[in-house]
């Protein structure tokens, strides 16, 4: 899968929306870990369900430690995650979008988005 920073404007595929990546992960970048709001990951998973932009084939985690647990990871219950992305908008009308792979990024690898990102989320009906 790319890696984009947070934050960044997206780029990944061509959208006339502008919109900021948040969560495009991989193991040979740092990123952010730390608690989580409470909430954030039943939140992500019900975004998941609803993803957007499914491409063919499947992204594995490349923050897993081996290719079996990352296979095993492509879905969250019945949610297929390796696939696809999620996009929020916040209340002041940006437009955020990241992996479906964020949900397990999350609650797996500790990942923690920026807090705009989280509050976007979190404040979805």
């Amino acid at each position: 899968m790319t890696y984009f920073n947070d934050l960044s404007p997206y780029s990944y595929s061509e959208e006339n929306d502008a919109m900021l990546n948040v969560g495009w992960l991989d193991k040979e970048q740092a990123y952010t870990k730390g608690p989580t709001p409470i909430g954030l990951v039943d939140a992500l998973a019900k975004l998941a369900k609803g993803a957007v932009n499914v491409q063919r084939g499947t992204h594995f985690c490349n923050l897993c430690p081996d290719f079996q647990t990352a296979r095993e990871n492509t879905s969250r219950g019945n949610t297929f995650i390796g696939s696809g992305e999620v996009r929020v908008t916040s209340e002041q009308g940006v437009i955020y979008t990241s992996p479906a792979m964020i949900v397990h990024y999350v609650e797996a690898h500790n990942y923690l988005p920026p807090m705009e990102y989280c509050e976007a989320v979190l404040a979805r009906p």
